[in-house]
């Protein structure tokens, strides 16, 4: 009997501690790509992502890939980049996304039964997502910006102050600022979102311009995204991906 509880315990613990997240790419549209080791690679449909993954994401493109067994998903929009790493095992799910540049749309569903933990992480502050939706974006010039669609959505900056952000309230935390912005300016202020040359929005045109690992340029038509889908066509044509 002594060794049946040993082997149910032992068991249970393999179980609880190995099951890690499984992240699949849903869907993509337009160039996107993962890093492999130095390399871009082009990303597709149903692929399986690992853990710490680098994602990039080219003009008018994006990419939504689900995060672990829990649903909790997020789509990658247009001009940006991040790090994933996402583990789980049966009553707890574990994500953590840098955000480098741009913007992430994430979903996190409620469920009384897992322990959630889901933050996304800018160089200026950090948001953590409790059973909601949310955007984030981050640009050096705009800062972190976290907008929540429903539920409740913690946002804290470097400095260890934090606002709890619910309804149509938004978190703003410019880099150069010691405290964010009040949840409630944009509504107050009747903000007008503005929109830059080559469609752009100021978010999406300043992490394209202050970023080191970039894969393209708001002015330049020939990234390496691109590049990446015109050499898979060529490839392709032949019919060797059949």
């Amino acid at each position: 009997m002594k060794l049946a509880k040993i082997t149910i315990g032992a068991f249970f613990l393999f179980i609880t501690t190995l099951l890690y997240a499984e992240m699949t790419v849903i869907k993509v549209e337009g160039s996107a790509a993962y890093k492999d080791g130095n390399t871009w690679q082009l990303i597709k449909v149903n692929q399986k992502l690992p853990e710490g993954i680098k994602i990039s994401t080219g003009a008018n493109s994006y990419v939504d890939i689900k995060l672990n067994s829990k649903n909790h998903t997020m789509q990658v929009k247009p001009y940006s980049m991040v790090q994933v790493f996402s583990n789980e095992t049966i009553t707890e799910a574990n994500t953590n996304v840098g955000l480098k540049r741009g913007s992430i749309n994430a979903k996190v569903p409620r469920d009384a039964n897992v322990k959630t933990v889901f933050k996304v992480t800018s160089p200026v502050a950090t948001s953590s997502v409790r059973g909601t939706e949310e955007n984030i974006s981050y640009g050096p010039d705009t800062g972190m910006v976290v907008e929540v669609l429903s539920g409740e959505v913690e946002a804290k900056n470097n400095s260890g102050r934090s606002n709890l952000l619910t309804g149509r309230q938004k978190f703003v935390q410019a880099g150069q600022s010691g405290q964010p912005n009040h949840i409630m300016k944009d509504i107050r202020d009747v903000s007008i979102v503005q929109v830059s040359a080559h469609g752009l929005t100021p978010e999406e045109k300043t992490s394209m311009l202050y970023n080191d690992e970039q894969t393209g340029t708001p002015g330049n038509d020939t990234p390496v995204l691109d590049n990446l889908l015109q050499n898979e066509k060529f490839r392709c044509d032949d019919g060797s991906c059949d």
